[in-house]
């Protein structure tokens, strides 16, 4: 059965090249004019893929990436951000809405087939992140961890779980409690560059926060952390977090 792939892009000559290379790579591809189109044919369809373009008509891809990445059963099928928007800022929101990958135009086709390939098949290994907030994998965070400790650097591993009226939001599908978590991912980032000076924050696949800094950063980390947790919302309750400091890893 061949690999189902959507193209979306509202330039009809993007999408009639990428087509047709796909298309002789032996996909099953199909494509979309805008972004309510695009998402749609998404939760129908359940590619293997989806390159998605930013600027498009009715709803840009942006707002299409970061619904589709709040859908559990949809959230592990890779999106790559193709678009000519290349600024620093347009990049940090192409991972901030929980893109797979942002690739600007004039784009180089062998290296996008090759990218498709790879996160296709880092998906279907379970290898691919589940950071649907656009913050790196734990994976990330536990072997810059591990790179620190085998260096000889102190290094400390913090877990830290978002609250709602004392009960922790993470997994939960309602999507004002995604939003809370979205929230609180990049308030936890913000926070460890105002506090530490070699932070590194990453989201795990149970909806929980891992922090790597040193020991000496942690109480000034979670002293603004927070602070700034108050600011978040709107909630339907207190909101607070939950500390745990991890073990170093076994191996």
């Amino acid at each position: 059965m061949r690999q189902k792939l959507i193209i979306a892009d509202d330039n009809r000559a993007i999408t009639e090249v990428l087509k047709l290379n796909f298309d002789l790579l032996g996909y099953e591809v199909f494509v979309a004019a805008d972004g309510e189109e695009a998402e749609a044919l998404f939760r129908r369809v359940k590619p293997a893929l989806m390159i998605l373009d930013v600027m498009m008509p009715r709803k840009n891809g942006y707002q299409v990436c970061r619904d589709l990445k709040r859908d559990p059963e949809l959230m592990r099928i890779p999106i790559v951000l193709l678009t000519a928007k290349s600024l620093k800022e347009d990049v940090y929101w192409g991972y901030d809405c929980g893109a797979d990958a942002y690739v600007t135009k004039p784009y180089d086709p062998h290296q996008l087939e090759l990218l498709v390939d790879q996160l296709i098949r880092e998906a279907a290994s379970g290898s691919r992140t589940v950071a649907w907030t656009g913050l790196p994998d734990s994976s990330k965070v536990e072997a810059e961890f591990r790179a620190r400790l085998e260096a000889g650097a102190p290094a400390l591993l913090l877990e830290a779980r978002l609250l709602l009226e004392g009960r922790e939001v993470g997994g939960s599908p309602d999507p004002a409690h995604r939003d809370l978590l979205h929230q609180a991912g990049w308030m936890l980032h913000e926070a460890a560059q105002e506090a530490a000076q070699a932070a590194a924050v990453g989201q795990t696949a149970g909806d929980r926060f891992w922090v790597v800094l040193s020991p000496g950063e942690a109480e000034a980390f979670r002293v603004r952390a927070e602070e700034r947790l108050q600011a978040l919302g709107p909630a339907p309750g207190k909101l607070s977090l939950a500390w745990e400091t991890l073990p170093p890893p076994r191996g």
